[in-house]
């Protein structure tokens, strides 16, 4: 096992937000069993070789696949935004860095911000958000739930590792997970949520909404003909070389990115799982409970 300390060579990075990577990024691709750690002793990231069931994570794509949908609501992650990589919106809008926000047909501004287009699924359970106020399984999850079980064997071996690789950040996300409702936890893990995404670059940001006490993790598939999508780390000039099997355990609350994707044949493709807790879930209600809640609310305005 190879252990890795690593300075900072951006000291303040927060000028890249929003941008895309590419391999003059990094000096440094780590395709081997590896923790990297900062010159203080600070845990950046723990990287791992084919450790992952290839029949699991096989189950988990094709039982997700269908849950991949265009979504306009990445934010920072799909980059500054064009109204030309945005669904298509028409007429008036207020454009910011990385959204647009529509004005209605009667001149206010929509609730709802919109960003670039990409590829992208959720699935398992989501807390609540202006939006849809109320705790509820996501879409994908309700309409397929047989589909859905499918994939947790693989989503239980994920957590298992992060448990035997960083056990004191496991401990305090399964506190969490024990004291939510049963109904927004997924069986047998810490987490709450899976973000499944397909050929999407993502731009320089840091994770939202995810516990912050605990640590991120990616894992992917990946054909033979799909290139590059190396994770990032840019304040470090690090990457991590992440393929089917492969499991990398990474602080996602600092600056991090991908570089370009390229798939040599229509048939190539790299699908990426992100699994997390979402902090906000503690606050959750048994789900009968969660819709009295919206009632009460609706029945105030």
């Amino acid at each position: 096992m190879k252990t890795l300390k690593v300075s900072k060579k951006i000291k303040k990075a927060d000028y890249l937000m929003g941008e895309f990577l590419s391999e003059k990024d990094f000096d440094k691709l780590i395709d081997f069993d590896c923790d990297v750690y900062t010159i203080n002793g600070v845990l950046l990231a723990k990287f791992r070789r084919n450790v992952l069931d290839e029949k699991k994570l096989l189950q988990c794509v094709e039982n997700v696949r269908d849950s991949i949908v265009k979504m306009d609501n990445r934010g920072i992650a799909s980059g500054k935004v064009q109204l030309d990589k945005t669904m298509n919106r028409a007429g008036s809008h207020v454009k910011e860095n990385f959204k647009l926000q529509p004005i209605t047909k009667d001149g206010r501004k929509s609730k709802y911000k919109v960003g670039n287009c990409v590829l992208n699924g959720l699935i398992g359970y989501m807390d609540r958000t202006v939006m849809m106020p109320y705790c509820r399984k996501t879409a994908y999850t309700k309409n397929e739930f047989e589909k859905f079980e499918k994939a947790i064997p693989f989503i239980k071996e994920v957590d298992e590792l992060y448990k035997c690789l960083i056990p004191e950040k496991w401990n305090i996300q399964n506190e969490y997970a024990k004291a939510t409702n049963k109904n927004y936890v997924i069986n047998g893990t810490t987490f709450t949520t899976v973000t499944v995404n397909k050929d999407f670059q993502t731009a320089v940001h840091k994770d939202a909404g995810d516990l912050k006490k605990g640590f991120g993790n990616l894992s992917c598939y990946k054909t033979k003909g799909s290139k590059g999508g190396y994770f990032v780390l840019p304040e470090y000039k690090i990457a991590f070389d992440l393929c089917s099997t492969d499991l990398l355990l990474v602080d996602v609350h600092r600056w991090h990115g991908n570089t370009p994707i390229i798939n040599e044949t229509e048939e190539d493709e790299r699908i990426s799982f992100v699994m997390y807790y979402r902090e906000k879930t503690i606050k959750c209600l048994a789900p009968k409970e969660e819709l009295e809640r919206v009632k009460r609310a609706n029945n105030k305005l």
